[in-house]
C-alpha cells in the first residue's frame, strides 16, 4: 500500500543529506571510540546501545510479531548490524575512516548480485555495464595508494565482507520480514541481538574499563554509533521510504562516502587521489545499475 503521507521535494532532500551526515559520519566514530576500546568492544557498545533505545518500541509492537518471524529477526540482526558492526570495528584498527567509507558503497551492488544469484530477482543486461564498473571501482580502492601505487590493505576485506552482510540482509528483510511495520522489525531485530552484544561486552572485559577522562569520548563516540547510526539513522532511512520510493532513498549511497572523506580530511587521514577516482567510479557504476531499474 502506497503511502499518503508526502513531503516537498526539498524536505526530503534534506532528511537524505542529514541521513548521509548520520551514517557518513559512523565511520570517524568508529575510528574515535578505538581510542579507548578493543574492536570487540565497539562493535558491541554500538549495538547494545541501539537496543536500549529500541527497548520501548519493542515493549508495544512485540505482539505483532509472529512466532515464526523471530528465526528471521535473528539472522537480520546478525548479517544488517552485529556482525558488520564488529567487522567495521576491526577494519578501524588498521583502514582510515574515509577508505572503510568509501567502500562501503559497495552495499547496493552486493545487494543486487545475490538478489540475482539467489533470491530470483530479475536481471536486466543493462545492469552488467553498471556491476563491472563497480566492481573495478572497489577493486581499485582495495589496491589505491599514493601516487596510483598498489598497496593492498588486507584489512580492507573487513569492510568487504560487511557489505557483503549488507546485500544478504536487505534480502532477508525484503522477503522475510516485509509485512511487520519497520518499527516492529527493527526494534524486534535488536532485541534478538542485543544480548548476544551484551554478552560480547561482558566477555571482552568492556565493563572493567574505567570511565575516566581517557575513556569517556570514546565512551560517547561508541555510544553515539548506536544511538545515531544503528537506531536513528535506521528510523529515518524506513521514514524516507515511507515519503518516497526505495530509489530514491538509496540514493544517500552517493553522499555517505563524501562525508566519510571529509571527515577523514579533516581528522588529517591520508586521502590518495587514486582513492577519490576510484569512489567515483564505484558510484558511476551504482549509478549505471539505479539508472537500469527506472
Amino acid at each position: 500500500m502506497k503511502s499518503t503521507e508526502t513531503k516537498s521535494p526539498l524536505f526530503v532532500f534534506l532528511a537524505i543529506l542529514l541521513l548521509s551526515l548520520i551514517w557518513g559520519s559512523s565511520f570517524i566514530l568508529v575510528k574515535k571510540s578505538l581510542v579507548g576500546y578493543s574492536a570487540m568492544q565497539v562493535g558491541a557498545l554500538r549495538i547494545f546501545s541501539a537496543t536500549v533505545f529500541f527497548i520501548p518500541f519493542f515493549w508495544q509492537r512485540r505482539k505483532h510479531i509472529a512466532p515464526e518471524q523471530w528465526k528471521s529477526l535473528l539472522w537480520a540482526g546478525l548479517t544488517g548490524n552485529m556482525l558488520p558492526a564488529l567487522l567495521f570495528s576491526l577494519a578501524g584498527q588498521h583502514l582510515s575512516s574515509a577508505l572503510s567509507g568509501m567502500l562501503n558503497a559497495f552495499t547496493p551492488l552486493f545487494a543486487l548480485i545475490i538478489g540475482i544469484l539467489f533470491f530470483a530477482q530479475k536481471f536486466i543486461v543493462k545492469q552488467t555495464l553498471g556491476i563491472l564498473i563497480g566492481l573495478i571501482g572497489c577493486i581499485g580502492l582495495l589496491v589505491s595508494g599514493k601516487g596510483f601505487q598498489i598497496d593492498f590493505n588486507v584489512h580492507a576485506l573487513w569492510v568487504v565482507l560487511a557489505t557483503l552482510l549488507y546485500g544478504i540482509n536487505m534480502h532477508i528483510v525484503k522477503n522475510k520480514l516485509s509485512g511487520l511495520h519497520p518499527l516492529t522489525s527493527t526494534s524486534g531485530i535488536f532485541m534478538m541481538i542485543g544480548p548476544l552484544a551484551l554478552g560480547i561486552m561482558a566477555f571482552s572485559g568492556f565493563f572493567s574499563v574505567p570511565i575516566d577522562s581517557e575513556h569517556l569520548w570514546p565512551l560517547l563516540a561508541g555510544i553515539g554509533l548506536g544511538l545515531l547510526g544503528s537506531a536513528l539513522g535506521m528510523l529515518l532511512f524506513n521514514q524516507i521510504i515511507k515519503w518516497t520510493t526505495a530509489v530514491i532513498a538509496s540514493s544517500v549511497t552517493y553522499l555517505i562516502p563524501i562525508v566519510a572523506v571529509g571527515w577523514g580530511f579533516f581528522d588529517g587521514e591520508a586521502i590518495y587521489f587514486s582513492q577519490i577516482m576510484f569512489m567515483l567510479v564505484l558510484l558511476a557504476g551504482i549509478y549505471v545499475v539505479n539508472k537500469s531499474k527506472m
